[in-house]
């Protein structure tokens, strides 16, 4: 399989990157935590805070490329957020009919390396695949904690109508599906879940709950730019940050939901030595969630690049047993 490096690296640097991952996994390894509860879903109805006037979605489409066994289409229309566009990437396979449909989000900012490599490795296994892009910045400062919820918010209800529109025919399987999310991706694939019932299995890599708690902890530069912003604006100290994230954030938590999702439907990833999702958040979830499938890798957050074809590979056998997709 190979490790899949980013592109630009020469050889001696990739070389020092797998003695070095090869040191590393020597000294700590890779934990696998495999004692799901036997708890089922508790399901429940539609949940207010996420409905959405159910009309007929109408995207652009236009394909993009061609590979062997499938082709990409770039599929945009409006977002419920107004006056904002959504931007997806469809992955339809040639030759398979209806196949498991993963739903991939994104990291908070930065490339999308990690989302386009994710769908590649899944769409040449298989798998159709909806790719999406970021739509809203999340942490502007100047809009406060209030829009960051909202952003969210309709984030769920965009994923949701994506949905509707592979549910009229649209290549793939909308009676399997699957959600992958990364680090801020991960904590939205999670709320995902336990909001849209059509979504039956979930892998939660680098991702958490209890948004408060990432908010007013994280050391990642975006988000310590918008707690230190919002708190010289409001005139707050972190304390009372902290209360104001806790009340804006509860509606848009995938803690809040938690008893709705079914860990045996669950794959959690966790960097052991994470600070930008810090570990408590991590737990948090996982706990709330019955205790689903848990791999904890000996890196940080960034550094869990390193695992990312083991991670793939583990992410890939999860949605093969839960969705019912041969090997």
């Amino acid at each position: 399989m190979g490790v899949p490096f980013p592109p630009g690296l020469d050889k001696r640097t990739r070389l020092f990157l797998v003695v070095v991952l090869v040191a590393v996994v020597g000294r700590w390894g890779c934990t696998v935590h495999l004692s799901p509860s036997p708890r089922e879903s508790s399901g429940g109805a539609e949940i207010p805070h996420f409905s959405y006037w159910k009309a007929k979605l109408q995207p652009r489409i236009h394909r993009v490329k061609d590979e062997e066994s499938y082709w990409i289409e770039k599929v945009t229309f409006p977002s419920s957020m107004a006056p904002y566009w959504v931007t997806t990437y469809h992955y339809v396979q040639k030759a398979r009919e209806n196949p498991p449909t993963i739903i991939i989000l994104p990291i908070l900012a930065g490339n999308y390396f990690l989302s386009k490599n994710s769908a590649r490795y899944l769409a040449r296994r298989g798998f159709s695949c909806l790719r999406f892009e970021r739509t809203v910045n999340p942490l502007d400062a100047k809009k406060g904690l209030g829009y960051t919820a909202m952003v969210l918010r309709h984030g769920i209800i965009d994923i949701r109508r994506a949905i509707d529109w592979l549910a009229e025919g649209n290549g793939g399987n909308s009676n399997r599906i699957g959600v992958l999310g990364i680090s801020m991706g991960a904590t939205v694939a999670a709320l995902a879940l336990e909001v849209e019932p059509r979504i039956s299995s979930a892998a939660i890599v680098l991702g958490g709950g209890d948004i408060a708690t990432i908010l007013a902890t994280s050391r990642e530069d975006r988000v310590v730019r918008f707690r230190e912003g919002v708190m010289r604006a409001k005139g707050m100290n972190l304390d009372q940050f902290r209360r104001e994230a806790t009340q804006r954030m509860a509606p848009v938590d995938p803690l809040t939901y938690a008893s709705r999702a079914s860990p045996k439907n669950i794959l959690m990833v966790k960097g052991r030595f994470d600070r930008v999702i810090p570990t408590p958040s991590s737990e948090k979830l996982w706990k709330a969630m019955g205790r689903p499938t848990w791999i904890s890798i000996p890196t940080g957050h960034y550094s869990s690049a390193l695992f990312l074809w083991y991670i793939r590979h583990r992410v890939l056998t999860h949605f093969r047993q839960g969705l019912g997709m041969e090997g």
